[in-house]
């Protein structure tokens, strides 16, 4: 019941979201363009980045407990790059960035790096996967201390 509860808020959530971006992008297809590349610059933080139990740290050599969260969430193939990625080509596909004309100068060059990040965030994951390797294991007080494979 929690998961399905969690799912339909976030499923409101993306489109209230969607529905504001393409409102912006018609009123202002230039800032908007802009606005998206520079958050896609500066990288998207999850608000759980600053999660803390007042645990993990301790039992794990300092590790951060997001940081370990997030690995084991890749790790199960739960939420991935691939994942981040198909979301991105999503997102862009419903605002048709490749579509949208008669931008400034600068807006155009934000649209022509915004077209190359699903691409390039593939070959980086491509990367990143081929060269991970388990870094040991990591202690979750709200699993009982339970160590998985991170």
């Amino acid at each position: 019941i929690i998961c399905g509860l969690i799912a339909a808020d976030e499923t409101r959530h993306e489109k209230a979201y969607c529905k504001i971006v393409e409102e912006l992008f018609r009123r202002d297809p230039n800032g908007t363009m802009l606005c998206f590349a520079d958050m896609m610059k500066k990288q998207i933080t999850m608000p759980a980045h600053m999660m803390d139990d007042g645990e993990h740290e301790k039992k794990n050599n300092g590790r951060n407990l997001f940081g370990d969260f997030a690995a084991v969430a890749e790790k199960l193939g739960v939420y991935t790059a691939e994942d981040y990625t198909d979301i991105l080509e999503y997102l862009m596909g419903r605002w048709k960035i490749a579509d949208i004309t008669g931008l400034s100068e600068e807006a155009e060059a934000a649209k022509q790096y915004l077209l190359k990040l699903p691409a390039r965030y593939r070959n980086l994951a491509k990367r990143v996967a081929a060269r991970k390797k388990a870094i040991g294991e990591a202690k979750f007080s709200w699993i009982n201390d339970r160590p998985l494979t991170i």
